[in-house]
Order: structure tokens, then sequence, then C-alpha cells
């Protein structure tokens, strides 16, 4: 429902399609499965068509996802953007994956391409950026993403008052990102413990403007 041509700006964190679950042994979980986490290729096939479709001419998009899946994802990706960067997310601290058999996960992927051309607003960054993970106890999402990675994002590929689009909008980091940067944004999530929580974040954001 999305009008044509109507976004500046795709920053996304879609399932990564490889059924998330910490290894890290706890008496209880934080967090449930995501939702669409696997077997939902078809999925991001036909989002990655509709970001397309939204987004404006010369308009950027950066997308999140994993090494385990990036065959996929970047076919994909390429379908409809210029690929630009695999940027590195380097998170500081070790994940746990397979703690026996296969060396300390550190960092995340994301894609960042163009739909014609857009041109970086703030300095030029490496393309691997050190941001530390937000700690486990301070999760509201179990993929949550720092609001410092997003702004950083959305002020070098998008202007004051432009419109931020994230699909899979978990409990707002990028909408809080968006907000604080003087952004609009349009947000989808279909968890609605997710939704409370990600409104919660942006009325303290709001709160904060108001004074």
């Amino acid at each position: 429902m999305i009008p044509d041509g109507s976004v500046d700006l795709v920053v996304t964190d879609p399932p990564y399609l490889m059924n998330y679950r910490s290894n890290r042994r706890v008496a209880n979980e934080k967090f449930r499965h995501i939702a669409n986490d696997v077997d939902s290729t078809d999925l991001i096939v036909a989002y990655l068509a509709e970001c397309h479709r939204v987004l404006k001419d010369d308009t950027a998009i950066y997308m999140f996802c994993s090494w385990h899946h990036i065959d996929f994802f970047k076919q994909e990706f390429e379908r409809h953007f210029k690929l630009k960067n695999l940027i590195v997310w380097n998170k500081n601290v070790h994940g746990t994956g397979d703690l026996k058999g296969s060396y300390g996960p550190k960092h995340e992927l994301v894609l960042f391409g163009h739909k014609g051309r857009s041109l970086l607003r703030d300095k030029r960054l490496p393309d691997v950026i050190d941001c530390a993970k937000i700690p486990s106890l301070k999760l509201t999402h179990p993929t949550e993403k720092p609001t410092e990675l997003l702004r950083r994002f959305i002020r070098n590929s998008s202007d004051p008052g432009d419109v931020v689009l994230d699909g899979f909008a978990g409990t707002a980091s990028t909408c809080v990102a968006a907000a604080e940067e003087g952004r609009d944004f349009i947000a989808f999530e279909l968890e609605t413990d997710y939704v409370t929580v990600g409104n919660i974040r942006l009325d303290s954001v709001n709160a904060v403007d108001a004074k």
C-alpha cells in the first residue's frame, strides 16, 4: 500500500533464514524464536522487490544479513540494487555458535546498495565498522541492532525530514534512530509484544524532544 517512489532510504534487518537461537545455556530463554526465520526465502524475494518499488530514484538501502546465507541474500539484492559495499559490522564480542568446532563469530554483514546513485552525506567510513553489540541483559529483541550504528547509516544516506523504511522493525531500533536524526519512518512488525516495546522506546524519544 506504500506508493511507488515515496521512500528515501531503507535500513532493514530481515530474518537471516537460520532459525536463530543462542547456544548459551540458560534456565529461561528471554525471547521466543523469531517469526519467519526459517523457510522464508519467498518473503525475502518479495520484500526486496517491494523495497525497490517504493524507493525513490537515487536512494540507498542497507540490509543486514549473515554469512550463513550470504549467497542467497547477495543474489536477490543484486536483482534490484547496485551493490556498493558488503559492510562488516565488528561487534567487538564473540558470539556462541559451535562452541567446540568453530571460531567465535564476531561480525555481521550489511549489504549496502543504490537504486540509481546515492551520494554520501557525512564522512566516508571504512567498510569495516566497529560498534559494540548491545549487552545481552539490555536487549529488547534477540537480534536488536545498536541505534548508534543505525544512525550512522541514516545520517550518511538521507536528509532531515526524509522517510526511512524498515519492514522488519522488531522493537523499533531503526525508528528510534530515524527519529533521533530528524527523519520520519515507516515500519512493520508482526509481534505485538515487540510493537508495544517499540512504542515505549519512541515515546521516550518524543519526551526528550519535547523538553
